[in-house]
């Protein structure tokens, strides 16, 4: 039961979600953009970073996924289906925007993005049903591998506008209709994206064209400040 609960988190426990908690929403006011109305945000949800992909940070994982050499994609999928079934099971009847299920993935996640997207079509899920988010600026580097050589990253950070651009259209691939939340996954100071207009410009398209409410997730120390400096733009 604790190893089931630990698969249940409030998503991205961090992330700070400036168009739904703030009425002036990231971009707004230097782009001149215009607001759309969503439901607010579900009270909580599940974040998908240990179920798409094999090596993740969790305790106990092997009891769960088997050892190193068992944990494939089908593998992985199925777990990550069995999940979402429970997620769904206990949602079923609820129209309560606040209470919709919640699914959160990330670029970095592995393949958490095509196993939501797949579970969702499969099951007839419709967009209204369910709230997606998933965010940009971490590239998944492992190739599916559990363990690597010392010191060789799961994952690279880039916050470029070259990186934003074709993260952006892998996530339309996979979950398309359905992405409510766009978010920059850790943003800092050191990475430049609260500096870079080209980034600004990127994602002020993004939500014109795609209609999706932007956001960013923030990990280090600094965090009140990259909040309160992301809330002049």
């Amino acid at each position: 039961r604790e190893r089931q609960q630990a698969l249940y988190r409030t998503p991205c426990h961090k992330t700070f979600t400036l168009f739904h908690q703030i009425r002036s929403s990231l971009f707004q006011k230097k782009y001149k953009m215009v607001a759309i109305s969503k439901p607010a945000l579900p009270r909580m949800g599940l974040g998908m970073a240990a179920l798409g992909r094999p090596g993740y940070i969790n305790l106990d994982r092997t009891d769960i996924f088997g050892n190193d050499g068992t944990r494939s994609v089908e593998t992985m999928q199925t777990q990550a289906n069995h999940v979402m079934d429970k997620l769904f099971s206990i949602s079923t009847g609820d129209t309560h925007p606040r209470r919709r299920p919640w699914l959160d993935c990330a670029r970095s996640y592995g393949k958490s993005e095509k196993f939501v997207g797949d579970y969702l079509r499969s099951n007839n899920i419709t967009p209204e049903d369910v709230y997606v988010s998933s965010k940009w600026g971490y590239t998944y580097v492992a190739d599916w591998n559990v363990q690597l050589d010392a010191g060789e990253p799961h994952e690279v950070k880039d916050h470029s506008v070259e990186n934003f651009l074709k993260q952006v259209e892998e996530t339309a691939e996979h979950l398309g209709e359905y992405v409510d939340l766009y978010q920059i996954h850790s943003a800092t100071f050191e990475s430049g994206v609260l500096t870079d207009p080209r980034v600004h410009e990127a994602l002020n398209k993004c939500r014109q064209e795609r209609g999706w409410s932007l956001g960013l997730s923030v990990s280090s120390p600094q965090q009140g400040d990259i909040l309160r400096e992301a809330m002049k733009l």
